[in-house]
């Protein structure tokens, strides 16, 4: 009787980056065009339109402008890594509010309480885990 062997899948071995500081970095670059070419289209919509739909949820739809963008940059990040993706997602999640935050005080000079900070690096952190655990399993 023939002996029954067990053949291993040879799935492709990713390349894996040790650096995840660099891939959070790119991850935060894209996340960040992500917002640019959408806050510029959101932009154009409202000079062209009459309607004031855009005007009245202007800022529910740049929250989801934001999350879309840091889900999306950490799945970037962590194709690039292709490990550590609940990690590598926050901090690229985490880096992209810190950097929003901070772009906002200076243009804007407005202050910042801790519980909106509070809110905003919640916010962006989840989404980022998500997209890191997406981004692991693509």
């Amino acid at each position: 009787m023939a002996k029954a062997s067990r053949r291993t899948k040879n799935y492709p071995q990713v390349p894996r980056n040790i650096n995840s500081s660099m891939a959070i970095f790119k991850g935060v670059t894209v996340s960040i065009v992500i917002s640019l070419i959408c806050a510029v289209c959101l932009s154009i919509i409202s000079l062209i339109s009459e309607s004031g739909f855009i005007d009245n949820y202007l800022e529910y739809i740049m929250v989801a402008v934001t999350m879309i963008s840091i889900f999306v940059g950490s799945v970037y990040a962590t194709k690039q890594t292709a490990a550590k993706g609940l990690l590598v997602g926050c901090a690229v999640g985490i880096v992209y509010v810190l950097f929003s935050v901070g772009i906002g005080i200076e243009l804007g000079q407005e202050q910042i309480s801790w519980l909106m900070l509070g809110n905003k690096i919640a916010a962006g952190s989840l989404a980022g885990a998500l997209g890191g655990f997406i981004g692991v399993n693509l």
